[in-house]
């Protein structure tokens, strides 16, 4: 092998790694985004529910439709994104219970938890299907999953706690 091509093969492994690098820290920024904008709405006042459902009463952000609604489980949808919320009226706040099925997962990519005096939540990013990622926040008895892009973990992340923790009896 010539130098010229020995050079560029360098250069084309050392431009390769420099795009893998970005790549890895843009999805470990967006994880810690998603995490503290988590953290951030678990932490606020409990938003006040906006609908009151068969079961249950729940805070539900303006650009989200109702698509499905069942005892335990609510469908919301934002055009072509789809939230599921479960809902388990017998377990309380703090309860671990969700936390600790998605703790048995072995797609986590992320898997962290809050609490306070008197709850306990989570935020589980799931390794990607392709381009998108299951994200799945909970509060106590509540957890609401979605499948999103890198690019909308925060945002969907910091409304779905908004969500999960508005839910009440």
């Amino acid at each position: 092998m010539n130098k010229r091509k020995f050079g560029q093969l360098i250069g084309t492994i050392l431009i390769v790694a420099f795009l893998a690098g970005c790549t890895l820290k843009a999805e470990s920024k967006a994880f810690d985004e998603a995490m503290t904008g988590t953290d951030t709405a678990f932490n606020q006042k409990k938003i006040e529910a906006n609908k009151k459902l068969d079961g249950f009463s729940v805070y539900i952000p303006d650009e989200l439709e109702i698509a499905k609604n069942t005892n335990n489980n609510l469908v919301l949808e934002d055009g072509k994104q789809t939230y599921i919320l479960f809902y388990n009226r017998f377990e309380p706040e703090a309860s671990k219970m969700n936390y600790q099925e998605a703790e048995k997962a072995e797609d986590s990519a992320l898997l962290k938890s809050f609490k306070d005096k008197e709850r306990f939540g989570y935020i589980k990013i799931s390794e990607p299907e392709g381009r998108e990622y299951e994200l799945q926040v909970g509060t106590g008895s509540v957890k609401v999953t979605t499948m999103t892009t890198k690019s909308k973990l925060e945002e969907d992340a910091e409304m779905m706690m908004k969500i999960a923790k508005s839910v009440s009896n």
